[in-house]
């Protein structure tokens, strides 16, 4: 090598003491020197003498002259630059530390939380220099220097110094691209001469790529290969190269690594924020200070002060750390640096977790929350900030290292929290390809430790329940995708885990899980997946046994009439009851809370509890864990129902930045700019409506349908979706669709009239109900109702039973009971389940119907109350009703008011407009009661429901705007 120093001396004068050489890269030699007149210590870089050859030595000066404008506490700046000969050079501040690259090659891929802090602090440089002009255009691991807590970027601007300086002669024009090739944009590697700062992203890409995995996107290839492969290749998923990467992050690398430019993030400021959240702690952050804002400001608009502060503590509080729980115990992820054993480092949490709870009074912190709350290493003080967060006073922590070719040696720690006093150390060795007999050895070794101080019970053996290793491993991979929300890898790999061992309990029960948060759980694998797992509930971790209990009813209640006929009713109670008793036992699970609020939603009617008690659970669960996004799809409705447009935009903007680009991401987007009254009219809300057509089905029954807006937002909506549907409609059945929302939306609202028009007879449940409540000529109600009955239309009868009722037509009741009656003996051996209980219902309801039109209050009263919930379902609004004015007329308004608010208070009602006489019922009921605020809710409810309804509604309207000014004079008196 030769020996430039005489050159650079020469240069640099008696001004500068050279120490000694630090090395270089492909770019430059590298020398430290003190700079005698300043006393400071400098880094002096010389290019490489290919690259200074042809190089404008004035130019180059001129061109670093800009970079050296450069003033941000994550750049490190140019000091001076000049030439030596016939070699260029540039002198910088010496910073003490050491380089990405440096960190890489002695410990492998960074942890997250400090990946996040570093990339941040780099597109933090990026978007400063962006900014101004300039592209470092050779962003890489040894270009970023690590300082303490913080990351700076060097050598900012040289690469098109040199490009620059070169001119049209130079480097360029002989095909040799500016740049290191493991990093370089496909324009940069292809030549173009019209590179610009998105070649920095996704440079930045690679190097957050190489940060997470250990390795660059393109490793193991010359230089040339991998040019081309950045031009070509698809870049590998990052997830397949390290599987605990949060989703969003994996997510924003490989949108950098997009080979169009126009594809990638346009801006640095974008990588910024998209890493605020990573990068920084929950508390404290500008964030969480502007929510807090935010928070303040809304409390203060609503004059809600008490259910806005319950809103605000549970989706805006900072994480607090739980009580102390001397029975809880918390599994860390494992320090697995061997990349053959990386599947352990969660599976072993998994492992472990499920082989120690249920041990005696001992109960295991979910490894959902587990893996969301560990940040750092395996450690004390790591493990003591778990134990914190999760109120485990007992952390286990360890690491597996490969111990020989063909088996490995696992170390652990039971740590005492409060204390920090280790209980037990562990050191076990087995054979690589058993390590479940190693997990469950550890497992028995951590009760010890724990036996030492208290009495414990024994663990299970196999607690995963399969005894396939190979099924095993599948399972645990399953499980970091079904973590981290990716639905489709973990039905794959549970499939995979199913197969190898077909009594896979767990296996099953997560591949219902995933299954039916992937296709919205109403499909048929999900409920075989779940039945087939609750056939085979044995053995398993308590928890584990309670959500395969729970999922195995969630089956049977999701699958209806078809599955459990009138059992349907049974199931639902047992539903609730055993997820009730499971967040009693474990109050700190998101997943557990989230399914319970699901339980309570679908089928709280069975169980007696309704839509405030279901948003309850989701609250839980999103104060537990905000990140877990599936307990946001339902609490959205509920919450604009139950506390208006204020809080269900603040369940949007959480569901959002849970989910990112998830798969209700966009209509969710859609339904935050209906309920913005700011956004609401604009044109770029219009074009959503217009275009969003998978997506309306969730913003039109994600609580739009029931909001009682005076603005009819509902029916905007309806009718965008509805005439862009019909344009591309190609049968009968799918115009049917089309009109569907539209005509629910408009009978709900009152609009009566234009609701029959838009669909006559085809919703039978709409137009029995239509009938009913005077949305149509009676004499073309009698004719349709006639026909019906000639044909036995099969989904008419209950509306048919109530029209006939209402007329008080009792040869028509007396001879359809006759029908149902005779129809109860006559069954065929291949009718379903359910046919027994909904004809019997019938045959029920249609006597009661025909003894109050005999005029007998008393006994119709007494067959009301004697027809099954069980088979009513949620198609019998009209008994519900004048089950309710029956109760009162006789001096039971109370029971009236329970029977009712059991029905209208259920997410699980068909849309109708009786449902909204009934909340005027509901008005009517509290205000004889004395619940005056309940009263004029619902007085409220039905005023602005139906604002804008036809002419036929309006005594209804005048006397619920009545009831409200009434009720609001007598509170101010």
């Amino acid at each position: 090598m030769i020996d430039i120093l005489p050159q650079l001396r020469a240069a640099l004068g008696s001004g500068y003491r050279f120490e000694r050489e630090l090395g270089g890269g492909g770019m430059s030699r590298v020398y430290v020197a003190e700079e005698i007149g300043l006393g400071r210590r400098v880094v002096v870089k010389v290019l490489a003498p290919e690259l200074s050859a042809g190089v404008n030595a004035d130019r180059f000066r001129r061109e670093t002259q800009l970079a050296a404008g450069l003033q941000h506490p994550h750049i490190v700046p140019l000091l001076t630059a000049g030439t030596a000969g016939d070699l260029l050079y540039y002198t910088m501040p010496l910073v003490d530390g050491e380089s990405l690259r440096a960190r890489l090659a002695r410990d492998g891929p960074l942890p997250i939380r400090d990946a996040a802090r570093v990339l941040k602090d780099v597109a933090d440089a990026l978007a400063y220099a962006h900014a101004r002009g300039l592209v470092h255009r050779d962003i890489k691991p040894d270009n970023v220097l690590l300082s303490g807590n913080h990351a700076l970027v060097t050598d900012f601007g040289i690469a098109k110094a040199i490009s620059q300086a070169a001119g049209s002669a130079g480097l360029t024009a002989v095909g040799m691209a500016i740049g290191t090739p493991a990093y370089m944009a496909p324009e940069q590697a292809a030549g173009d001469p019209n590179v610009d700062h998105r070649a920095d992203i996704y440079a930045f890409g690679a190097m957050a790529y190489e940060a997470l995995t250990g390795q660059p996107p393109f490793a193991g290839m010359s230089p040339a290969q991998m040019l081309a492969a950045h031009i070509a290749e698809p870049v590998p998923d990052i997830t397949k190269q390290r599987a605990d990467i949060p989703a969003e992050l994996a997510t924003l690398v490989m949108r950098c690594l997009e080979k169009d430019a126009a594809d990638r993030p346009q801006t640095a400021a974008e990588l910024v924020q998209a890493l605020e959240g990573t990068a920084t702690p929950t508390t404290g952050t500008r964030a969480m200070r502007a929510a807090r804002r935010r928070r303040i400001r809304w409390i203060a608009g609503a004059g809600l002060a008490a259910a806005a502060a319950v809103i605000a503590w549970v989706l805006l509080r900072p994480d607090r750390a739980a009580p102390m729980d001397a029975d809880r115990i918390a599994v860390a992820p494992f320090d697995v640096l061997d990349p053959p054993l990386a599947l352990w480092r969660e599976g072993l949490v998994d492992v472990l977790s499920r082989s120690l709870d249920g041990a005696g009074p001992l109960r295991t912190v979910s490894p959902t929350v587990i893996v969301k709350r560990w940040s750092g290493r395996a450690d004390p003080t790591s493990a003591r900030a778990l134990g914190r967060a999760t109120g485990a006073r007992t952390v286990v922590y360890g690491g597996l290292v490969a111990a020989g070719p063909d088996s490995v040696r696992l170390t652990a720690t039971v740590l005492d929290v409060p204390t920090g006093n280790a209980r037990g150390d562990i050191d076990l060795r087995d054979r690589t390809d058993r390590l479940d007999r190693l997990a469950d050895s550890l497992a028995v070794r951590v009760l010890r430790a724990i036996a030492k101080t208290r009495a414990i019970g024994l663990a299970r053996a196999t607690p995963i329940g399969s005894t396939s290793i190979a099924a095993l491993k599948a399972f645990l991979t399953g499980e970091q995708f079904l973590r981290r929300s990716q639905y489709d890898s973990a039905l794959a790999y549970d499939q995979q885990a199913i197969a190898l061992d077909s009594t896979f309990t767990l296996a099953l029960s997560h591949a219902s899980m995933a299954a039916g948060w992937q296709h919205s759980g109403g499909d048929v694998l999900t409920r075989t997946y779940a039945l087939a797992a609750g056939r085979l509930n044995h053995g398993l971790a308590p928890r584990d046994s309670l959500l395969v209990v729970a999922d195995s009813l969630t089956a049977v209640v999701f699958g209806g009439a078809q599955l459990a006929g009138g059992a349907w009713w049974t199931y639902g109670k047992r539903l609730i009851a055993t997820l009730d008793t499971a967040v009693a036992h474990y109050p700190g699970d998101p997943e557990l809370w989230y399914t319970l609020g699901d339980a309570r939603f679908h089928a709280g009617i069975t169980g007696g509890v309704g839509r405030a008690q279901a948003l309850d659970a989701f609250d839980h669960a999103i104060a537990l864990d905000s990140s877990f996004s599936p307990a946001y799809i339902h609490s959205v409705g509920l919450a604009l129902q139950l506390r208006g447009a204020e809080a269900a935009r603040r369940y949007i903007a959480g569901f959002l930045k849970a989910s990112g680009t998830g798969r209700y991401a966009s209509a969710y987007q859609l339904l935050d700019a209906l309920l913005d009254p700011r956004t609401r009219g604009t044109p770029a809300t219009q074009k959503l409506l217009d275009s969003l057509f998978a997506g309306f089905p969730t913003v039109f029954s994600g609580g739009l349908d029931r909001w009682p807006d005076s603005a009819e937002t509902a029916i905007r909506a309806a009718r965008a979706f509805t005439a862009a549907k019909l344009r591309t409609a190609p049968t009968n059945t799918d115009t049917l669709q089309a009109r569907a929302p539209l005509s629910l939306a408009l009978a709900y609202r009152g609009h009566l009239a234009e609701s029959y028009a838009l669909t006559h007879d085809d919703i039978a449940f709409l137009f029995g109900d239509l009938a009913v409540i005077g949305g149509m000529p009676k004499d073309t109600a009698e004719r349709i109702f006639a026909e019906w009955a000639a044909t036995h239309r099969p989904d008419g009868p209950f509306w048919m039973v109530a029209w006939w009722g209402a007329r008080g037509d009792t040869a028509r009741l007396a001879r359809m009971e006759q029908t149902f009656t005779g129809a109860l003996g006559h069954l065929p051996p291949q009718a379903p389940p359910i046919a027994k209980d909904i004809i019997g219902y019938l045959a029920l309801s249609t006597r009661a119907y025909r003894t109050l039109a005999r005029g007998d209050t008393t006994a119709a009263l007494q067959q009301f109350l004697a027809l099954p919930d069980s088979a009513c379902f949620n198609i019998c609004s009209i008994d519900v009703l004048l089950r309710a004015q029956l109760l009162d007329a006789r001096g039971r308004t109370a029971e009236a008011l329970a029977s009712l608010d059991r029905r209208i208070d259920g997410a699980w009602e068909l849309l109708v407009p009786s449902e909204v006489l009934r909340m005027l019922e509901r008005g009517r009921l509290n205000e004889k009661l004395g619940h005056r605020a309940a009263a004029i809710a619902a007085y409220a409810y039905v005023a602005h429901a139906w604002a804008h309804a036809d002419a036929s509604l309006l005594p209804y309207v005048t006397e619920a705007r009545a009831g409200v000014a009434r009720l609001v004079k007598e509170g101010s008196r």
